[in-house]
């Protein structure tokens, strides 16, 4: 049985010590500074990207890896004979899935198997860090695309926005959506569904936001089991702080993992996310 391997792109913000660990693949996006353009994670760090993006008085762009940067990343792993599941940002957010599937085309390789995960950041992250360990433990690929098709379907995410303006700016909501939460300190939570980021509900103040984010999960996963959680931040490690203390006193998670949002991710969601995605613990258990 081939090995499988697998793919993801930068969106996902997993931290490089699980991407060693676990062999995994990650194909950049890019962030532009005006004319500048930074490839997210190589020459562009999550510290760094949050100072520019301070004091910068436009919005950075971002921009989609290219077909054949795809075929670049995925030919080493076909020259090896793996199998290949390559599991993406929603193609509802960014043109990257549909660059990874032209290169399959390009490719004609019958053990490439593309996934929009139809989520972004911490989720996405969960799932490839669970596809990751299921083929490190000898799945194949059926078994591996299977599992992460379980775990798009029974997950659940919110996290806390410091203001709507960059989702709005980018696109991604509607204006009046976006007035809402700059008034009263009013921070916005929000979730994803199918593939787009949508306001959830507004909580005053940063403490009660993060506190609701927890209640979130342990009413909406009370007959779950065992949860794995998956927790975030866009420049805000006291937040985080918060969110893991809180985590591991209300929800029953046997192993957390953190990550930093990235610089893509960061354009479109601002500075001061705090964010948690759960699934199933059995999912990556392995």
């Amino acid at each position: 049985m081939p090995k499988v391997r697998i793919v993801t792109d930068s969106t996902a913000d997993l931290p490089r010590e699980l991407v060693q660990q676990y062999g995994i693949t990650v194909v950049p996006l890019k962030v532009f500074f005006g004319s500048e353009c930074f490839v997210d994670g190589v020459d562009l760090s999550a510290a760094e990207f949050f100072s520019r993006l301070a004091a910068s008085r436009e919005l950075p762009t971002t921009s989609q890896p290219s077909p054949t940067e795809f075929v670049e990343y995925y030919r080493p792993l076909i020259d090896e004979g793996a199998d290949i599941v390559s599991i993406h940002i929603s193609a509802q957010m960014s043109g990257t899935l549909q660059s990874a599937q032209l290169a399959r085309t390009m490719l004609n390789y019958d053990g490439l198997e593309v996934i929009d995960s139809r989520t972004v950041s911490v989720v996405l992250g969960m799932v490839v860090l669970a596809a990751a360990r299921a083929a490190q433990a000898g799945r194949s690929r059926a078994e591996v695309v299977a599992l992460v098709q379980d775990i798009i379907a029974n997950h659940r995410v919110y996290f806390m926005v410091d203001t709507l303006e960059y989702l709005q700016r980018g696109g991604r909501i509607g204006k009046a959506q976006a007035f809402l939460g700059t008034i009263l300190n009013v921070k916005p939570l929000c979730t994803i569904v199918d593939g787009v980021i949508h306001p959830y509900e507004k909580v005053r103040g940063r403490k009660k936001a993060i506190n609701r984010l927890v209640q979130l999960m342990a009413e909406q996963c009370q007959d779950s089991g065992p949860l794995y959680c998956f927790m975030t931040h866009g420049n805000d490690p006291g937040g985080l702080k918060s969110l893991q203390d809180l985590v591991r006193e209300k929800l029953n998670c046997p192993e957390m993992a953190y990550s930093q949002m990235g610089a893509v991710v960061g354009t479109h969601v601002g500075p001061g996310v705090v964010g948690l995605a759960v699934c199933p613990y059995k999912y990556l258990q392995w």
